[in-house]
């Protein structure tokens, strides 16, 4: 009897201990599963941190850094900072310092160059289809601009863009109407017969003014100022914003109202650059250049009348040719581009787009 207890209470200890034994186990098992669930969760804010790493993009443009483009550009660069939590940082390199139009779309294509703010030189250069949207007596005025190229036609060029270029769209911004500056007075069409105008590398501009009578000459806009001093060139085209910053009254002594185009600005991203952000580095993008665009657009608009102001002011004696005539001479050759050139639309169907 006692000895059958004694082996009991012998054997009870080791029963015991493998119980204990097999609890510590389980519970070892529990603490490596949490701990491999914690490593997963740290690996994982790991990768999310590595693609929140910090970023640099560098914005070049053609054009002056007091223009609205430039002050929208940099009202861009301050809200992508904070919409980001100060990972992207931006440089603006504006006025040429990377060269003209053509050298900054080329080195967006490569990736030398993440962003770029443009007139709409990469619709003539990349897209000659849709042209019109630079073209000259096309448009009736802005809202029919922008309501074109936030249609069917306007996402058709930004595919072109993303999937033949590699670029991506960020928005378009107003930048006003253009009008024409001259050494001599224009108070008709009549009078552009055989000046030398300044156009940018643009095929409707080109031939568009060549069909009223004037002889275009191609010229980069850096170097505008210089060959309208030398006598290169006579006369210019372009908005308010550019003919003051270009510094164009210093230059010229005439300014002839036409309006005959609302000129606009894209602004454009290298799309690797744009892909390789992370998710919310790309929302921090796109909110950043919906704003600051939206910023622009009330700058340009409300900065015509000022900017005329001063032109006055500084010499430039204004006229107003009537622009029916202008538009009847042109007729012409903006019918043979629609017909040779534009053939994925329409003057009519352009017209429709209300």
């Amino acid at each position: 009897m006692w000895e059958c207890v004694d082996v009991c209470r012998a054997d009870y200890p080791d029963k015991r201990q493998q119980g204990e034994g097999i609890m510590r186990r389980a519970f070892l098992r529990g603490c490596l599963a949490l701990a491999g669930a914690g490593l997963l969760l740290a690996q994982g804010a790991g990768v999310a941190a590595a693609q929140d790493k910090p970023v640099t993009i560098r914005i070049a443009s053609a054009f002056d850094q007091a223009t609205d483009m430039m002050k929208a550009a940099q009202r861009f660069g301050e809200l992508v900072k904070q919409r980001s939590n100060g990972t992207i940082d931006v440089k603006m390199f504006a006025g040429g310092q990377m060269g003209g139009e053509k050298d900054n779309l080329e080195a967006l294509k490569l990736g030398e160059l993440e962003m770029a703010v443009f007139g709409t030189y990469p619709i003539v250069n990349l897209t000659p289809k849709y042209s019109f949207f630079d073209a000259p007596f096309v448009f009736r005025d802005r809202d029919h601009v922008y309501k074109t190229w936030n249609g069917k036609l306007g996402e058709e060029v930004r595919g072109i863009f993303r999937k033949d270029h590699g670029i991506h769209s960020l928005g378009m911004m107003g930048r006003g109407y253009r009008h024409l500056t001259s050494n001599t007075p224009i108070n008709s069409v009549e009078d552009l017969k055989g000046v030398k105008i300044r156009m940018g590398q643009s095929k409707p501009f080109i031939d568009a003014f060549g069909g009223i009578g004037a002889v275009v000459v191609p010229i980069a806009l850096p170097e505008l100022f210089t060959s309208l001093k030398l006598g290169v060139v006579s006369a210019s085209d372009g908005p308010f914003d550019q003919i003051y910053t270009f510094k164009l009254q210093e230059a010229q002594k005439y300014l002839a109202i036409t309006g005959h185009l609302y000129a606009t600005s894209l602004w454009l991203m290298n799309d690797r650059f744009y892909q390789r952000l992370s998710p919310a580095q790309r929302q921090a993008v796109d909110e950043a250049a919906k704003e600051a665009l939206a910023y622009g657009d009330e700058l340009s608009q409300g900065s015509e009348k000022d900017l005329l102001a001063k032109l006055e002011q500084a010499g430039m004696q204004v006229t107003r040719p009537d622009y029916g005539a202008f538009m009847a001479k042109a007729k012409p050759a903006i019918d043979k581009l629609f017909t040779e050139l534009w053939s994925v639309t329409s003057a009519g169907e352009i017209a429709e787009v209300r």
